[in-house]
């Protein structure tokens, strides 16, 4: 425990620093369908330039690392931090919806790279021995102060509002990381990413995977949206968000032994049975608002640990260290390919079939995912190793990175 807390005392800037990322985060992309809805956007249209985020996601995990290991890692924050806050602040200058999307890919190319930038750090300081504990305090943070930016945006602030407020949060962001003095971590070489070859290697950690982007990245982007579409105020929206990653944090303070004990197959169907059945308590009882703020607390907790998940399971069938390398990145390329159809996906049935699609929409991945799951093998009890958890917003970089920093 001593040692976790020295590891988190001298990073605390870079705890303080990433907090004020994660507000601007929560409020930029949460408030991003109530603010293209009163703009008067269609629902597909709102899913298609929501969607721009996860491209520019997908783009920061091809090109990112070659820009921040020519430039630096103190640097390359600095540079990233400057666009993110631009490209948050250029949205009250235009509602051209091609504009917005533009917009939106950069944010996703920003945050992401911030991420990949924080973590590596983190990965570089933090012993094994700690690990786990030090990112358990990484994941609070996230949940915590995303859950900030949510509330920002339950106070139905104008768009001027939410960008400004958006773009202070991120300078601030910019501040602390200038006073942490340590050496660059490296950054790993890219490597090709084969689908078929890792589904072939580990065929339930990559559909988790796919299922995990699809289901957690569309809720963040569009619950707001099914939410308001039923008729409720932003404010609503804001605190249906919250409860659902409320959920998402217990979550992770349990399955770590459920599936140390009991096998992350086994754990992987709990999870997408608990949000399952939240799903059809959705639908079955017509429930009103503060019913699905119970609701979707169960629905939070059984979809916010499928992508850690994935990673122990992947971390399970691969015991060759290069191989795992290449598995991880495939994960993170087939999360972030789920997170970008989700929102696409999600706006065009919502637009067609009204707001109980984005229910059925998840009753079907999950339902695909515990059927995938129960015809799939066993791992060996001696194989399996210590669940590692891993915040669902971003990718945890601390696999890729680790063999570099040692």
């Amino acid at each position: 425990m001593a040692g976790s807390k020295r590891a988190i005392t001298s990073l605390n800037a870079l705890f303080i620093g990433v907090s004020f990322i994660f507000i601007a985060s929560g409020l930029v992309v949460s408030s991003a369908g109530v603010l293209l809805n009163d703009m008067g956007a269609s629902k597909t249209q709102i899913g298609l330039i929501t969607s721009f985020f996860f491209i520019g996601a997908i783009t920061c995990t091809i090109v990112s690392h070659r820009l921040i290991s020519k430039v630096g890692h103190m640097r390359a924050y600095a540079i990233f931090t400057a666009l993110f806050a631009i490209s948050a602040l250029l949205h009250d200058m235009s509602n051209n919806l091609i504009f917005w999307a533009i917009l939106r890919f950069m944010l996703g190319f920003c945050y992401y790279s911030i991420v990949l930038i924080v973590e590596s750090w983190l990965n570089e300081k933090i012993p094994n021995s700690v690990r786990s504990r030090v990112l358990g305090f990484y994941e609070i943070v996230f949940y915590s102060t995303f859950a900030i930016g949510a509330v920002i945006m339950s106070m139905d602030l104008s768009t001027t509002k939410v960008f400004l407020i958006g773009t202070i949060s991120i300078i601030l962001g910019s501040i602390p990381l200038n006073f942490l003095k340590i050496k660059s971590p490296k950054i790993p070489k890219a490597i090709s990413i084969s689908l078929p070859r890792i589904y072939n290697i580990a065929p339930l950690a990559l559909a988790t995977s796919i299922i995990a982007g699809l289901t957690m990245n569309g809720f963040f982007s569009m619950a707001s949206l099914f939410i308001i579409t039923q008729g409720y105020t932003p404010a609503q929206a804001g605190i249906f968000i919250i409860i659902g990653m409320c959920g998402g944090f217990m979550a992770h303070t349990i399955f770590g032994t459920i599936s140390d004990k009991f096998g992350r197959k086994l754990a992987i169907i709990l999870a997408s049975s608990i949000a399952l059945f939240a799903c059809l308590g959705f639908i079955s009882v017509n429930p009103d608002i503060i019913a699905q703020y119970i609701i979707v607390f169960f629905l939070g907790f059984g979809i916010f640990v499928l992508y850690a998940l994935a990673l122990a399971r992947a971390n399970d069938i691969v015991t060759d260290k290069n191989a795992y390398v290449e598995v991880v990145r495939a994960l993170l390329f087939s999360y972030l390919i789920g997170s970008f159809l989700s929102t696409i996906i999600i706006g065009f049935l919502i637009n067609q079939f009204g707001f109980t699609a984005f229910i059925y929409y998840y009753i079907v991945l999950l339902a695909f995912l515990i059927i995938f799951a129960i015809f799939q093998k066993n791992v060996p009890k001696e194989q399996e190793v210590a669940f590692t958890r891993h915040s669902g917003h971003s990718v945890i970089f601390d696999e890729l990175n680790n063999d570099n920093s040692k």
